[in-house]
């Protein structure tokens, strides 16, 4: 197996005049962006709180804290009163957990897992001093009462800082995580069910980071162990994994195994011949849904970043649903010894029925199936990046990022619509950016980074995003951190740096123009045609230029050398 490492990939992009990407320079650099107006929720300021995304609903979200599950009015990100639940660990939980030579902080309970199983009932688990649990609330009389408690190891993880993923999924809850207290036995788990202990082929040294539930399955994203490209050394790929809702287990001794888990490799690269990959996936957008290049399809946006020791690079690359689904139909990858390479599997070796899938009863499937399954996990394809190349890539040695939110198919004046893109870093940044060629193009990227805001205290990192529209008010982008939640605005055109027609169509974002009437840059009714819109708005998202902004002008006022403290 020949063996390429990062230093060949770049030699080989130079000398191949693969073109990389030019890093994309931010429209409107904000060194200290100002909150909404008293849009700010900290919690308990005594102490970190681990603050975890438990549910969003329309109007308010859910966190998950330190002994807590606090209840936060999306409105304006105040706490509704008499809707926290305090949960704390027993003292008995509390003292064992000191025993064991954990520090007070860890010795406490962070809810990290949450299921709704109605109007008034949900499933919650918490840390619990180092041993999940698991407690049903339910709401009488406009009050949450606890119920019943069960055992939550293998469903949340033992401390906060434990990469682990759940999502409830009719009626049960899948969770991907650690069985034991040091972190070392990964499993990917639902009720009676699990994959294998100590089975590289299936987990090998995991960090999962997302979750969710699609048709009839339910879909994993994570990093590991590449089983692969040991005969290499040592590399880290990025997964997704998938197991059917309705697998019962196998016949015989594999009545608690999956009998539908398959992985596959997420190609997240600059393509040459010799790739360079964003290896090192971080998180998962939620499933958007939009046309591009006048094709409908259903995207979902992943952050990927290379080794903590190699060139500090991220990106974000987009996958198409279709082409997930269309990986696990295809050739599965095998390792015939020890010291051979990993090859595709002939078709005829594959047994009837197909391994992995979905079928009405698993424990009827035949030993040779379940067997086959078991020893052949992995997919020989990569699920390959929607657009052929990340729709944004970004080198720094400053910071990474950590999370992306999508507000999906915004449109613009001239009737094209967007996925905006917002990117959380682990240096407390916010970046807005887009593809100015996604409804064109399928092969090429227009990297555009609109805005490069510092939101939070400077290393302070953004564990979750979440694009907020509701009737009746001003659209906000809420940032989440482990002890602060800020409401900040999804645009930028009232900046004081935008005070121009050049630097505002400059911007090449759909949600600003400049309006010759006022002489001020804008926020526009996305939903407007081209026909709808005033001749007196100027915007241009695929060019940044604007005829009506003349030419003259465009010498006197650069659009990219802003430093602004607002």
């Amino acid at each position: 197996m020949i063996c390429h490492i990062q230093i060949v990939a770049i030699i080989g992009l130079m000398s191949r005049c693969i073109a990389w990407p030019d890093d994309p320079v931010p429209r409107l650099p904000i060194k200290h962006l100002r909150e909404v107006i008293g849009q700010r929720f900290l919690g308990n300021e005594s102490h970190v709180e681990h603050f975890k995304l438990l549910e969003r609903a329309p109007t308010f979200i859910l966190i998950g804290a330190r002994n807590a599950i606090y209840n936060i009015s999306l409105h304006d990100l105040t706490e509704i009163a008499d809707q926290r639940i305090q949960w704390s660990s027993s003292i008995a939980h509390w003292e064992l957990c000191n025993l064991k030579g954990a520090s007070e902080d860890d010795c406490q309970n962070y809810v990290r897992v949450f299921g709704r199983q109605g109007p008034d009932k949900f499933l919650a688990c918490g840390t619990n001093a180092y041993k999940p649990q698991c407690k049903q609330f339910v709401l009488k009389n406009g009050v949450h009462v606890g119920g019943k408690e069960s055992d939550g190891l293998g469903l949340c993880p033992c401390a906060p800082q434990h990469n682990s993923t759940a999502v409830f999924a009719g009626g049960q809850l899948y969770a991907a995580t650690f069985a034991d207290f040091s972190g070392g036995e990964p499993l990917i788990h639902r009720k009676k069910i699990r994959t294998d202990r100590a089975d590289l082929n299936q987990l090998n040294g995991p960090n999962f980071v997302s979750s969710f539930a699609y048709g009839d399955y339910v879909f994993f994203f994570y990093r590991e162990t590449a089983v692969e490209y040991m005969n290499c050394g040592k590399a880290v790929y990025s997964r997704v994994a998938r197991v059917c809702q309705h697998d019962k287990g196998g016949p015989h001794a594999f009545n608690d195994r999956w009998t539908s888990f398959l992985k596959a490799r997420l190609n997240c690269s600059v393509p040459g011949e010799y790739p360079f990959y964003f290896n090192e996936i971080q998180s998962m957008s939620d499933v958007t849904e939009g046309f591009y290049a006048g094709r409908h399809d259903q995207l979902i946006y992943g952050v990927f970043t290379t080794p903590v020791n190699s060139i500090g690079g991220s990106a974000v690359c987009a996958f198409s649903m279709s082409s997930v689904l269309e990986v696990f139909q295809g050739a599965f990858k095998e390792q015939e010894t020890i010291n051979s390479n990993w090859l595709r599997v002939l078709p005829e070796k594959v047994p009837e029925p197909r391994p992995g899938a979905c079928v009405n009863d698993s424990r009827t499937l035949p030993d040779i199936t379940v067997n086959f399954v078991k020893t052949h996990p992995l997919m020989d394809d990569a699920v390959q990046s929607f657009f052929a190349l990340p729709v944004i890539t970004k080198v720094s040695f400053n910071y990474r990022f950590t999370r992306v939110a999508i507000d999906p198919q915004v449109k613009a004046l001239d009737g094209r619509t967007y996925d905006i893109l917002y990117i959380g870093t682990d240096d407390g940044r916010v970046l807005k950016a887009l593809n100015t060629k996604a409804p064109d193009s399928l092969s090429e990227v227009g990297q555009i980074i609109v805005s490069d805001s510092q939101v939070l205290r400077y290393g302070q990192a953004v564990k979750d995003l979440q694009v907020v529209h509701l009737a009746g008010e001003a659209s906000k982008l809420v940032v989440i951190a482990d002890s602060e939640i800020r409401a900040v605005p999804l645009h930028h055109c009232d900046s004081p740096a935008v005070n121009s027609c050049v630097t505002c169509v400059a911007l090449q974002d759909p949600h600003c123009a400049w309006d010759a009437t006022t002489d001020l840059c804008v926020a526009v009714p996305t939903k407007l045609h081209a026909n709808d819109a005033s001749k007196t708005l100027f915007q241009d998202i695929i060019n940044g230029k604007h005829k009506g902004c003349g030419y003259e002008e465009a010498s006197q006022h650069h659009p990219y050398n802003t430093q602004l403290s607002l």
